[in-house]
This record gives structure tokens, C-alpha cells and sequence, in this order.
């Protein structure tokens, strides 16, 4: 008896390795599935963790890596493995240990911020890529949308507005600046999104499963803790004393802090808005009038939003959750 139970984590951990590697290679056999299996491979290692142990995990981690390298290529286990791998052992390991889900998504950001950092490194020292690379592509890209814009007939209707090429080319060169300097901010967004999204699939497959006890909060209570105002303040000031001092490098810090933060404003204030609609119902045509507004409005929009969630994280309007919610 001692020896079967012995076994069955070895057993589960072969199972989780095989389904872990045919859902990775999956998404490399097609490309267009990547973005969903980039998500899914990692969920049967964070479920054998919380079933088993971190060591089970590691290990079958590991042969899932082995299997998609011999089937695939050792360059696409490497790289795929580097990214991903991490966030799924640290997930188990964090439901496991039945961690917050703030602390949780903070964490899983980390993870994926050092992993594609790492992946980067790994890039420019074995396949010989550059980030100038880049910054040449992100260079020829005006020229390549204004093709695009006269291959499509785009650039008939630009015209016929009053505008004249030079505008079209000298928005497009401001674009492609700001991309270039938010840069940073870009890919700490993006790390912390695939955490969130990560984290939100792997809670809800562990609930399925009744593996996971705590429930995530309705998302109209969903909200920035008051001390991140903090990182807001820190960002404009960054901006506004680079932009006085003509101090080019803490103008960029303070942009790149602020466009990380403007998501997550804007998301704070939709929640809100969620919480007044549950809070005092609003009649349906009040409801499809907000829809439309944030809709065919979605700059002006957005910007309420972040507004709004600025605001309730200094006020503070949803600290106290309804009973039954």
C-alpha cells in the first residue's frame, strides 16, 4: 500500500507532463492557438503542485520540457520553457500556500517581467538578435503604414479630409517616438497581464476542481490599495520635473510609470462604475447609454475611467463589502 501511494505521484506527474507538452507544442504546430496554449500548458503543472508538491512539479516540468524538445526543437523548449515554466511553479506553489490574490498577481508580474527579460538576454547571446534590430524596424515602420494606407485606399480618404501626407507621416514619426520611449512601461503592462490572466485560469480550473478555497472578490470590488497612489504621484512628478529641468531621462521614467499605471486607473474606475450600477440599479437604457458612451467615445471614455479610479483610490468608496456579495 506505502508503494502504490508512493507511485502516485510519479504516475501524476508523467500524465501532467505528457498533457503539459502536447498543449505547449500545440500552440507551436499552430501559431495562431499560441496565445491560448501559452496560457493552458501551464495549468496542469500548477494543479500537480497543489496536489502534490513543488519537487513533483519541478519534475515534471522538466520532462514536459524534454518531450517538447525532442519533438519540436530544443531552441523553441528553451524559449518557451524560460517564459512560462516559472510562473506556473510559482502559481502551485502560491495556491498552495493559499496566498492573497494581490500578492499572488505582484508576484506571477515579477516572474514573467524577469522571465521575458531573461528570454531577451538568451536572444542576444545564442540567435544574435539586437534590440537595434528593432529600433530599425520600429524606424521603417511609418513608411510601411503609409504603404499599407496607399495599397488599401486608406490614404484617398485621409486626403479627402483636408489632411495632407506630411500630416499623416509626422503623426505616425510621433507614434513610433512615444513607442520607443514607453518601451519599459510596455512590457512591465504586458508581464502584469499575462500574470492576471494566468492567475485567473489557474484559479478557476483549481475551483473546478475544489483545490482552491479562497473565491475572488465580484469585480465591482476590485481595487488599487491606497498606497498605490503613491507610484501615480512618483510618475508625475518624474514627468514634470524632467520636463522643467529638460532632464530627458526622468521625463521617460515618469511617462513609463504613468502609462503603466493608466490601465489600471481605468480598470479601477470600470469596476467602479460596476459597483454604482449594483449598488443603486440603473435602468437598462441608462446602462446601453454608459455602454455606448465608453464605446463610441473610447479616448474620452478611458480617460473618465482612469479619472474615476484615481479618485475612489483616494476615497476609497468601495472599502466596505456588502454583506451576502
Amino acid at each position: 500500500m506505502s508503494e502504490r501511494s508512493a507511485l502516485a505521484p510519479l504516475a501524476e506527474g508523467a500524465l501532467v507532463a505528457a498533457l503539459a507538452a502536447v498543449l505547449a507544442l500545440l500552440g507551436i504546430v499552430l501559431p495562431p492557438l499560441q496565445v491560448i496554449t501559452n496560457i493552458l500548458w501551464i495549468v496542469p503543472i500548477v494543479v500537480l503542485v497543489v496536489r502534490q508538491d513543488l519537487r513533483t512539479g519541478v519534475l515534471a516540468t522538466l520532462v514536459a520540457g524534454i518531450l517538447v524538445g525532442i519533438f519540436s526543437g530544443i531552441f523553441n523548449a528553451l524559449f518557451l520553457f524560460i517564459q512560462f515554466a516559472g510562473l506556473g511553479l510559482l502559481y502551485g506553489y502560491l495556491f498552495k500556500r493559499e496566498v492573497p490574490p494581490g500578492i499572488m498577481v505582484a508576484a506571477g508580474s515579477v516572474m514573467v517581467l524577469f522571465s521575458l527579460l531573461f528570454s531577451l538576454f538568451l536572444s542576444i547571446h545564442i540567435l544574435g538578435w539586437s534590440s537595434l534590430d528593432l529600433l530599425e524596424d520600429l524606424k521603417h515602420l511609418p513608411d510601411r503604414v503609409l504603404d499599407f494606407y496607399k495599397r488599401s485606399g486608406l490614404l484617398d480618404r485621409f486626403l479627402q479630409q483636408g489632411n495632407t501626407l506630411e500630416d499623416l507621416r509626422r503623426s505616425l514619426e510621433v507614434t513610433v517616438n512615444y513607442i520607443k520611449l514607453l518601451l519599459p512601461g510596455m512590457l512591465v503592462l504586458v508581464s502584469l497581464f499575462m500574470a492576471l490572466i494566468n492567475y485567473l485560469v489557474s484559479e478557476a480550473v483549481l475551483r473546478r476542481l475544489n483545490l482552491r478555497n479562497r473565491v475572488l472578490p465580484p469585480f465591482r470590488y476590485w481595487q488599487l490599495p491606497w498606497y498605490a497612489i503613491w507610484g501615480f504621484i512618483g510618475g508625475l512628478a518624474l514627468w514634470l520635473a524632467g520636463d522643467y529641468w529638460h532632464l530627458d531621462f526622468l521625463r521617460i521614467v515618469g511617462l513609463n510609470i504613468l502609462y503603466f499605471y493608466f490601465p489600471l486607473l481605468a480598470g479601477n474606475g470600470l469596476a467602479l462604475v460596476a459597483f454604482w450600477a449594483h449598488r443603486f440599479p440603473w435602468p437598462g437604457a441608462l446602462k446601453l447609454m454608459v455602454f455606448l458612451f465608453l464605446l463610441f467615445n473610447l479616448p474620452l471614455g478611458l480617460l473618465v475611467l482612469a479619472t474615476l479610479g484615481l479618485v475612489d483610490t483616494l476615497a476609497g468608496w468601495r472599502r466596505e463589502p456588502e454583506k451576502g456579495s
